[in-house]
């Protein structure tokens, strides 16, 4: 009795699809819920456009004192670094890239742990379809 090869019915086009990451997944959802929303200067949304860099400022802003004021230096600093990026084109990291990056920085493991958990809190915050849309 003979055998058939296997054979794949599938393409191979050479890539793998990307590793999923929990906070880059909800910093989507933030900017999905935000480009469906109605504009608010307040929160980065002026007739329609759009300002990730305004909502990233309005999550890290009070970690960033929070950290701080809890004596959290390492945090607040790794904060702070991503805040000052340079306003270049082509010369800032993105911010989905920057949260990709968190559990491979040099911060203790504790620390990103509590960076991860508090960013998750944020952004769920963000990410989830407000029952009431009150501009401030």
């Amino acid at each position: 009795m003979t055998t058939k090869p296997e054979t794949s019915q599938g393409a191979s086009w050479g890539f793998a699809p990307r590793a999923r990451n929990e906070l880059v997944e909800l910093w989507r959802r933030v900017l999905f819920n935000v480009e469906n929303a109605p504009a608010c200067p307040c929160h980065g949304i002026v007739a329609g456009r759009l300002d990730p860099d305004a909502i990233e400022t309005n999550m890290l802003a009070p970690l960033r004192t929070q950290y701080r004021d809890g004596g959290l230096s390492d945090l607040a600093d790794f904060i702070d670094r991503r805040m000052r990026k340079s306003p270049f084109a082509g010369m800032r990291q993105p911010f989905e890239q920057w949260l990709a990056g968190i559990s491979a920085s040099p911060l203790e493991p504790d620390a990103k742990a509590r960076l991860q958990d508090d960013l998750r809190a944020a952004l769920n915050y963000h990410a989830e379809a407000q029952a009431e849309f009150v501009c401030e």
